[in-house]
């Protein structure tokens, strides 16, 4: 057996030995996957898990370890409806990912951060997260023992969900901070014009260039606000939109079991449901904020969810 056998023959293994690992070999290389999967349509054009696949089996370790794929599934699972073989692809994908962290490997994705100084020790992060990412520890603060929360980067996908559901602001990833989204709502402004609307968009749930440019059309109308996850958003920004002078604030996120990030579109229509009950006790729940489900094979669907919403508003005028 020659030296390249060996060493192909060992990654492959390890590959096995690792949950969700054991189905390496069960893979037809069809492709079938990577049509449900918007990551590589999305943000990478190299994310493929059939060529991931191939890799492992060919023993080419490092090459495995640096490849995109290994960091960038989110394990949402839409592949595995799809799959000929009934693999969980989110799996191999995984053990390949456990294996580049235990080489030293880390995640390119911009991940949370925990302020300490601010961490109250409630752990509502790590009940949010779908990652497991946050987890609380102890330490010694001023001569007395206190819980904190801390993030592992290398399980933590950068969905913000967490950002969302932190009390205290004490999480942030770059980009979706709440300030930055704040400035981009732009409630301090002087002399504008103010939208009707604004539109929280998770960056998931449309898919085609098409729905994407059906937002240009109303450009005096609204205002759109880019998200990685509907789960982001926080109830206090849809308060302040309204405060500000905006008529009404739509969220749009996955359908149920499209979730890039698994469970951030429950997370957020429950946001917002909770929030319906507190207009309610202060008698101004007029549908001004709503949240829309939008599948991967709703087409066009963005246009009907807007003009809807804006013709609500007209009822209330």
């Amino acid at each position: 057996m020659s030296t390249k056998q060996v060493v192909t023959n060992k990654f492959a293994d390890l590959v096995r030995s690792k949950p969700g690992g054991e189905h390496l070999d069960v893979c037809f290389a069809c492709g079938t996957c990577v049509s449900k999967c918007m990551i590589q349509q999305k943000i990478e054009p190299d994310y493929n898990p059939r060529k991931l696949i191939r890799m492992a089996m060919l023993g080419k370790m490092e090459q495995a370890y640096q490849n995109p794929t290994t960091w960038l599934c989110s394990s949402c699972d839409l592949c595995y409806a799809a799959c000929p073989q009934e693999i969980h692809i989110s799996g191999v994908i995984g053990a390949i990912k456990e294996l580049a962290i235990e080489a030293g490997y880390t995640t390119p994705l911009e991940t949370v951060t925990v302020d300490e100084d601010i961490c109250s020790g409630c752990g509502i992060c790590s009940m949010a997260c779908p990652y497991q990412a946050p987890s609380l520890f102890e330490k010694q603060t001023n001569g007395s023992i206190q819980r904190r929360s801390r993030v592992d980067a290398e399980k933590c996908m950068g969905c913000g969900i967490c950002v969302a559901a932190c009390p205290m602001g004490a999480i942030s990833r770059p980009g979706v901070s709440n300030q930055e989204i704040r400035d981009q709502m732009d409630l301090s402004r002087v002399e504008k014009e103010i939208p009707r609307l604004v539109v929280f968009i998770c960056d998931w749930c449309l898919r085609a260039e098409s729905d994407l440019k059906i937002l240009d059309r109303y450009k005096k109308d609204i205002k759109v606000i880019h998200i990685p996850c509907s789960g982001r958003i926080d109830p206090e920004m849809a308060l302040m939109a309204l405060r500000s002078g905006i008529e009404g604030v739509l969220v749009c996120g996955c359908k149920p079991g499209e979730c890039h990030y698994q469970r951030g579109n429950i997370v957020s229509s429950m946001k917002v449901h909770l929030l319906d009950h507190v207009l309610d006790q202060i008698g101004e729940n007029d549908g001004r904020v709503q949240f829309a489900r939008i599948g991967t094979t709703d087409r066009g669907m963005i246009r009907q969810t807007i003009d809807s919403m804006l013709s609500h508003l007209d009822t209330l005028i």
